[in-house]
């Protein structure tokens, strides 16, 4: 299997967010290669469908905890912050995993816009037993063709297979949706939806919770009210965390400064930074990254 993981200037080896190569399929990810994931939060850049065969994993997926169970079906979209909390040791998954760079060029974030948000909140899909089967075996079907030399895997027909999961998935959240009919179309929920992808897209720019109320059309008060009863947090809950996983992500995951990270999040100083970040972790950046 491909090296998932890269050395840190300490010479450690931490997690790879992005994937070697464009296309990778594996069907025996265990606990020992999970256990990797566990120390930090990391904003995955690679698109990343995920089945998990047996076992049950805790963690934290954006801004919400899921546990993930037998043949529930996880889809991790580029830019999605995960760190997982607990896994059991019979854990087994199976995924499927297309890099940044091949993503970008055969348009899956357009193919993937009609569903991205409901998969921005909900990643966790729990299949009927027969389509999970059918995931399952196509999964351990790709990986053997990915084993054999005489059955080599183009470009064109990686397309194909990522359009075909694309696919079907949009009619799984579809299925989802129409039975979840009356929540999805609620004022309350089509507000946090919106606002979840202002936030996701300008919380390094913007953490001025009036800038949202105003984008979504509500009063300063009602937003905050809406927000808070879908979700059980303040808007500027949900900014700072944001805010703070991604500090933590480059802070463990790479060797970029401290200044730099600060610049990164829309901070006028590092020193600014740095008060953010110990009134909301209980530690600088610096004693966080040698933690």
């Amino acid at each position: 299997m491909i090296d998932l993981f890269q050395k840190s200037g300490k010479g450690e080896k931490l997690p790879l967010f992005d994937l070697p190569v464009d296309y990778l399929v594996y069907d025996n990810v265990n606990i020992d290669i999970l256990n990797n994931y566990t120390q930090f939060p990391c904003r995955i850049q690679a698109g990343i469908l995920a089945y998990l065969n047996q076992g049950c994993v805790k963690s934290t997926i954006n801004l919400w905890e899921f546990e993930v169970k037998q043949s529930d079906f996880v889809v991790v979209m580029p830019g999605t912050f995960i760190q997982i909390r607990e896994i059991s040791p019979d854990t087994r998954i199976s995924f499927i995993g297309f890099s940044s760079k091949f993503m970008q060029s055969n348009n899956f974030l357009k193919s993937m816009s009609k569903i991205a948000m409901p998969l921005f909140r909900n990643p966790v899909l729990t299949l009927e037993p027969e389509t999970s089967e059918l995931y399952s075996d196509a999964m351990s079907l790709l990986a053997r063709a990915g084993r054999m030399e005489s059955c080599p895997i183009t470009p064109s027909v990686i397309k194909s297979i990522m359009d075909i999961f694309v696919e079907s998935l949009s009619e799984v959240v579809a299925k989802q949706k129409v039975q979840n009919k009356r929540e999805s179309q609620s004022r309350e929920h089509a507000v946090l939806s919106e606002f979840l992808q202002l936030a996701f897209e300008n919380y390094r720019e913007e953490r001025k919770i009036s800038f949202y109320a105003h984008e979504v059309h509500l009063t300063l008060s009602h937003f905050c009210y809406v927000v808070c009863k879908t979700t059980g947090m303040t808007p500027q809950e949900i900014i700072m965390n944001m805010i703070i996983m991604d500090a933590k992500t480059q802070l463990k995951g790479s060797d970029a400064t401290v200044s730099k990270i600060a610049a990164s999040l829309g901070f006028p100083t590092p020193t600014t930074f740095t008060r953010y970040f110990r009134t909301y972790t209980g530690m600088t950046p610096q004693e966080y990254r040698n933690s």
